[in-house]
Order: C-alpha cells, then sequence, then structure tokens
C-alpha cells in the first residue's frame, strides 16, 4: 500500500504559513513528506539533530551567541558556523551582521508563521528556523510555545531510537540541576 506524499503546491497554497520558495524548493527535494500541520510546541521541546547529534536549541552555538553575542567565544562559533559549506547552501550571504539583524528584527515583531514558518519534523527536530527559534528561546524562556508546521516525513531509524534516550538524559539533567 502507498503513502500519498504531500505536494509542494499543497504547501504553497496553505494560507496558514509561509515558506521561503528556495527552502520548500530543499525540502522538496531532499524530503518525502508525508503529512503536515501546524502544532504548537514549548521552545523548549524543539530539538537539533546534527552531524549524528541530537541536542537541545540551548546545546547549540547560535542560541549561545543569541545569549551572549559579545563573548569572543561566541563570536567565533558562529563566525565558523557560517563558513561551513553546508550552511552556507540554503543562504551564501549568512554572517554575523545578518544574525545581528534577525536578532533585533525579533526584539521589534512577533514571530508570525505567515511571515516565515518554523518547520520542525515528527521527533520535534528543526528543519526550517534554527536562527529564528534559538532568538525566541532566548527572549521567552523553554515554555513559551509557538505554532511551527510540523512535517511528517521519511527519515532512517538512528533519530527515532535515539528520541527516548535523549528525552531521559535530558530528565536526569534537569533533575540534577534542580538538586543541586
Amino acid at each position: 500500500m502507498s503513502k500519498k506524499l504531500v505536494s509542494r503546491e499543497q504547501l504553497e497554497n496553505d494560507k496558514r504559513f509561509f515558506i521561503n520558495p528556495d527552502t520548500l524548493s530543499s525540502l522538496m527535494k531532499h524530503h518525502k513528506i508525508f503529512c503536515y500541520d501546524m502544532a504548537n510546541i514549548k521552545l523548549g521541546r524543539i530539538r537539533r539533530y546534527k552531524d549524528k547529534k541530537l541536542s537541545t536549541l540551548y546545546d547549540t552555538d547560535n542560541y549561545r551567541y543569541v545569549a551572549d553575542p559579545g563573548a569572543e567565544e561566541n563570536r567565533s562559533a558562529y563566525r565558523a558556523y557560517c563558513s561551513k559549506k553546508e550552511n552556507l547552501k540554503d543562504n551564501p550571504d549568512r554572517s554575523e551582521a545578518l544574525f545581528n539583524e534577525l536578532i533585533g528584527k525579533f526584539g521589534r515583531e512577533d514571530y508570525d508563521p505567515e511571515k516565515g514558518v518554523i518547520i520542525i519534523d515528527q521527533y520535534n527536530c528543526i528543519v526550517d528556523g534554527f536562527h529564528r527559534s534559538c532568538i525566541l528561546l532566548h527572549r521567552f524562556g523553554p515554555e513559551h510555545e509557538i505554532t511551527a508546521l510540523k512535517i511528517k516525513y521519511e527519515t532512517g531509524y538512528r533519530i527515532k531510537l535515539l528520541s527516548p534516550f535523549f528525552e531521559l538524559n535530558q530528565r536526569l539533567k534537569h533533575n540534577k540541576k534542580t538538586e543541586v
């Protein structure tokens, strides 16, 4: 029995959100999307899966930069992020200056899915909107809910297997912090 895939036109014509056309092209090229919907999610539940590593947004160089852009260690790590070939594919102009502009913009405007939606997958891993998610997490905290586009797509099993262990590890880490 074959599953019907979501078409580019379905995503383009859904008025609840906007996806950058280049992002949408990449999404359709690299993923078989089976379904999608808008979902409310706490910022603290969004994860990053990169280089076979699952992490919270707190544990990323991008978040550390937002939290303390004046620290040379954070600036250096973010510059290294910007120079990686895979990070320049979707945004060849990626830079510290552009990130600072985005941070400033989010200080004046609220997040609006109709202007540019944050996309997560079925495991709450960020697909698009990593920078925006880090800014919102810093601005509002982990309990703040946003409306994101949640897509279900075909993926390998490694992340599916890692997910419960990651959740357990995060709970244990949180419990240790509250005991101190």
